[in-house]
C-alpha cells in the first residue's frame, strides 16, 4: 500500500507544476545542503525549489501529462517551478553560482592558491597542520599568518584529507557549485540542456551572421528587394563603367577617365621619344 504522504507529495508536485508558466529539473549532485539553502535563499521570490524523491517526481510529471522529461531525471534531483522562461532561468540560476569546500580525494577544478595574509585563526595545532601542506605561515599579533601566496594543489591533481582540512579551515573554497538544468518545460516545450546554453551574446551574433550570409547570397543571386536594390544598382553601374572603360566607349561617365588615360599615354610616349 501507497504511503499517504507519498500520495500527497505527488500532488503537491503535479500542482505547482500546472501553476507555474515553467518548470525545470535540476541536478542537485555534489551540492552541500548549507550551499543548496542559500541558493534557496538567493532565488527569493523569482523561483520555488522544492526537493522530493526521484520516483515521486516522475509520478507528478505522469500525473500532468509531461512526456520525455522524466528521461532526465538522473542522480539527486530537484524541481524549480517559476513563472518566467527557461532562458531567463537559466540565467537567474548561473548568477546563483557559489562556492564550496573541496572534499578529500577529490580533484582539483583549477590550481589553488593560499593567499598571503592574516588568516582569522588563533596559534594552535592548526599552525602546524598548515606548514605541515607546504604553506609558510607563522603567529603575528595573536593571529595565524601566511607569509606568501602558496600554490598548494595544481589543476587536475588529487586533494588529500590533510590539504582538505587545512583549505576548509582557512575557509578557502575551490569548487564552484550551482544548480544545473537537466531539462525545463514550457507551453508544451521541452528544452534541454544544449538549447538552454545559447545566451544573448551568442544568439546576436548568430542572427547577425545569418542576416549577412542571407544579404550576400542576395546580392550575389541578384534577388532584389528593399535591402539589396541599392547595392545591385551600384555595382551594375560600376560593371558596365569598367566594361565602357575598357572597351573604350564615349559617353558622359567614361570621357573625363579616358581623356586622361589618354594624355598620360601621351606623356609616356613623349618620354620615350624624347630618350
Amino acid at each position: 500500500m501507497v504511503q499517504e504522504w507519498k500520495i500527497r507529495e505527488v500532488e503537491d508536485l503535479a500542482n505547482l507544476i500546472s501553476k507555474s508558466k515553467s518548470v525545470a529539473l535540476v541536478s542537485i549532485s555534489n551540492i552541500p545542503s548549507k550551499k543548496l539553502q542559500e541558493m534557496r535563499r538567493n532565488l527569493g521570490e523569482i523561483a520555488t525549489l522544492r526537493i522530493s524523491r526521484n520516483n515521486l517526481i516522475k509520478r507528478a510529471l505522469e500525473k500532468v501529462k509531461i512526456k520525455d522529461m522524466d528521461k532526465y531525471i538522473k542522480g539527486p534531483t530537484g524541481l524549480i517551478f517559476c513563472n518566467t522562461d527557461p532562458l531567463k532561468l537559466k540565467r537567474i540560476l548561473d548568477d546563483c553560482k557559489t562556492t564550496a569546500p573541496i572534499k578529500a580525494n577529490a580533484i582539483a577544478p583549477c590550481d589553488i592558491v593560499v593567499p598571503a595574509g592574516e588568516t582569522s585563526l588563533t596559534p594552535g595545532p592548526v599552525l602546524a597542520e598548515i606548514q605541515n601542506v607546504g604553506i609558510k605561515a607563522k603567529i603575528d599579533k595573536g593571529k595565524i599568518v601566511i607569509e606568501e601566496d602558496s600554490l598548494v594543489a595544481r589543476r587536475g591533481e588529487k586533494i588529500s584529507e590533510e590539504l582538505a582540512n587545512v583549505l576548509a579551515r582557512l575557509r578557502i573554497e575551490p569548487i564552484e557549485v550551482s544548480l544545473k538544468i537537466m531539462a525545463a518545460y514550457e507551453d508544451g516545450i521541452l528544452y534541454t540542456p544544449d538549447v538552454l546554453q545559447i545566451n544573448d551574446e551568442k544568439l546576436f551574433s548568430d542572427i547577425k551572421n545569418a542576416h549577412l550570409n542571407a544579404f550576400n547570397l542576395a546580392i550575389n543571386s541578384n534577388i532584389i528587394n528593399s535591402f539589396t536594390i541599392q547595392f545591385i544598382i551600384i555595382r551594375a553601374f560600376n560593371n558596365a563603367r569598367n566594361l565602357a572603360l575598357n572597351s573604350e566607349i564615349i559617353n558622359r561617365d567614361t570621357i573625363e577617365f579616358l581623356l586622361r588615360m589618354a594624355y598620360q599615354q601621351m606623356n609616356s610616349l613623349k618620354s620615350k621619344i624624347s630618350l
